[in-house]
């Protein structure tokens, strides 16, 4: 199966209350029941059914396809089974479609600075500097230097002038290193006036950086040169990094800049010209000390190479000689280990050895070497938790047909998917051993089918379900620096981890919604949902488990300023952000008098709607439920287009 295959069979259930499966196996084994199924059909009736299914197989195996049953007693009939090629879905605009696309500039040189201010002025007010300019009758004020956390989307304070007799709209662009974003937008300013503005710019570099700030009213342009300081926050995703190929990998960890966080070598023979430059690409360094050896040795190594940022994290990992280590054998390691570090006078908060989880019906569980180190007492001597998931299914599901229909319940493949690498289990091994702890995801498996897109797809589920959970960072092996080598563009998963890095860095998970009546968010339904909050904005992601696009109506609770869409799709352009600058509500959702947002929500996707409000509170999301909502309720909200825009106002 070179490329996604479409399996048709007819199928009877004869007898019994088994269920109908279907999996790939690289070699018989000697039970069937060892075989994982990869699909299973569940069916009341003995009547004949044809089943269409769309499948992804690894593409480096040879493989066998195996039918059977499970789940109970019982006999299945299964005749006329063919495999054809797979041909992708229909797809119909659905709403948020006329959603103008985000555009922004080309990212600035790593390091870039101004020669001079540019097309603005200097000036100091009292003890603040600040940075003025004129365009089209516009007199724009910015802070001079700014301090933003990391991810978050944050708001300069801009005060614009319209010296004018009518109303004048500017545009407003931001240039900043790889990594720094913000969507180019039009806001108008009414005439005799001075408005309060807060365009938001987001940073994904830790440190010091200069950004262009480009200003568009009538036919003038300026460019103005702002600072700004990034602090580093969590969660964040990072990558991880061998020494070998550290120093010629440099130039093409540029194209990834915005993984902030990269995981150091055990040694430490860098020179202070490499670490200067190691500097400037990544934003925060894990120092990465194996067990075993003499902790105060490798500090002292590490500081001799003159790296500043030493050494704030270190993670501690398993030499190859402690891989087969009983748990207790760890913990007492790890013990000594932690004991060494923290006589320094670095304070340095430590990472647990990434020790191996498994996939289970249960979610994801300790394996028995880690849940053995846990109650050795590894976890009382650590400050984060290093978790190591193995690999990625090795086959998917793509789409199901039953009687020549599209089946509108959950694919018991994704609904697998999602109770397989749910986190749940995890957090309560740690609380039932009194352990408050974060989680730390150590290089993540980036190859599940070897289908690219299918990939990336799966890992993104499971990185929100992580940040969703307790995970307050996650790093990816170096290799995938590969692609961005061999080919012009970056792979699936390395642009679903440059979206998700944007959206998820610096969140705050929540918890349930204030009005059940609609998608809960269980796994076991139509829509997936994971939402989230970052300062003043309120994040969400949904994924769609059935072979139907399903319309969803995202009820706010908050008056919303702009709103960012984001989606990730198998079968279309892979990566789609749209934004709206000015947020309002569609003709739609007024007549319905409801204060929601329409969107369709794709099979073989993942959806992010992130909204920027004017008063955030963790109650921003009412409910998710089928357009449109089964009820209406919410906060009334002003009407969009009188005298200013939301979130405008004279000062």
């Amino acid at each position: 199966m070179p490329r996604p295959a479409t399996l048709s069979m007819r199928v009877q259930k004869r007898s019994g209350s088994g269920a109908l499966a279907v999996s790939f196996v690289s070699d018989i084994p000697e039970s069937p029941v060892q075989i994982t199924p990869l699909w299973h059909l569940e069916v009341k009736d003995d009547r004949n059914h044809k089943i269409e299914l769309g499948l992804v197989a690894h593409r480096t195996e040879a493989l066998r396809l195996a039918i059977g049953a499970v789940g109970g007693e019982g006999q299945w009939t299964v005749e006329d089974i063919e495999l054809s090629d797979w041909t992708a879905l229909e797809r119909k605009p659905g709403p948020l479609a006329d959603l103008p696309a985000a555009t922004s500039p080309e990212p600035l040189p790593v390091g870039w600075e101004p020669p001079d201010s540019l097309d603005g002025r200097w000036r100091t007010v009292g003890t603040e500097r600040e940075m003025l300019t004129d365009v089209n009758g516009l007199r724009i004020t910015f802070p001079a230097k700014v301090t933003v956390a990391q991810g978050v989307r944050h708001e300069m304070v801009v005060l614009v002038t319209n010296r004018g007799d009518v109303e004048k709209d500017l545009t407003i662009s931001l240039q900043g290193p790889p990594g720094a974003y913000m969507p180019t937008f039009t806001v108008p300013f009414a005439a005799g006036g001075t408005t309060l503005f807060r365009p938001p710019v987001q940073m994904l570099q830790v440190g010091n950086h200069w950004i262009k700030v480009k200003l568009s009213s009538g036919s003038e342009t300026v460019v103005v040169p702002i600072e700004v300081v990034c602090e580093p926050r969590y969660p964040t995703i990072g990558i991880s990094l061998d020494l070998e190929p550290l120093a010629t990998a440099l130039p093409d960890l540029r194209e990834i800049a915005q993984f902030l966080q990269m995981r150091m070598p055990a040694e430490f023979a860098l020179t202070s010209t490499t670490s200067q430059q190691l500097n400037e690409v990544a934003g925060q360094v894990i120092l990465s000390l194996p067990l075993g050896n003499d902790a105060s040795t490798m500090l002292a190594r590490a500081k001799a190479t003159q790296v500043n940022w030493m050494p704030s994290l270190v993670g501690l990992y398993l030499p190859a000689s402690m891989q087969q280590s009983s748990g207790s054998a760890i913990a007492a390691a790890v013990a000594s280990a932690t004991e060494q570090i923290r006589s320094e006078p670095s304070q340095a908060a430590i990472i647990s050895p990434p020790l191996p989880v498994v996939t289970s019906d249960e979610g994801l569980i300790p394996s028995p070497q880690f849940a053995q180190a846990l109650d050795a007492g590894m976890g009382t001597a650590v400050g984060s938790v290093g978790l190591h998931i193995s690999a990625l299914p090795h086959g998917a599901v793509l789409t199901e047909k039953i009687d020549g229909r599209f089946r509108q319940q959950p694919s018991s493949f994704w609904t697998d998917f999602d109770a397989r690498y749910d986190f749940a289990s995890l957090r309560q091994t740690l609380t039932q051993r009194q352990l408050r702890l974060p989680l730390f995801l150590d290089r993540l498996p980036v190859r599940g089918t070897g289908e690219a897109r299918l990939d990336a797809l799966m890992l993104g589920r499971l990185l929100i379900s992580g940040f969703a959970q307790g995970c307050t960072a996650a790093t990816f092996p170096a290799d995938l620096v590969d692609p961005v080598q061999e080919n012009p563009l970056p792979s699936p998963v390395l642009m679903a981890l440059q979206e998700l890095t944007r959206e998820l860095a610096g969140t705050v998970p929540l918890r349930g919604l204030a009005d059940k009546e609609g998608f809960s968010g269980r796994i076991d339904e139509p829509i997936i949902y994971r939402s989230f909050m970052r300062k003043n904005e309120g994040i969400l992601f949904m994924w769609n488990n059935t072979s139907q696009p399903i319309d969803v109506a995202v009820v706010l609770r908050a008056l919303p300023l702009q709103m960012h869409l984001l989606r990730l799709s198998y079968s279309e352009r892979f990566v789609e952000r749209r934004f709206q600058g000015l947020f309002s509500l569609s003709d739609e959702a007024r007549t319905n008098h409801q204060q929601a947002v329409y969107v369709r929500v794709q099979p073989l996707e993942i959806v992010s709607l992130s909204f920027n409000f004017k008063n955030p509170h963790a109650g921003w999301l009412g409910q998710l439920a089928p357009r449109p909502p089964v009820k209406n309720y919410g906060p009334h909200w002003p009407e969009h287009g009188g005298d200013r825009p939301w979130g405008f106002g004279n000062s």
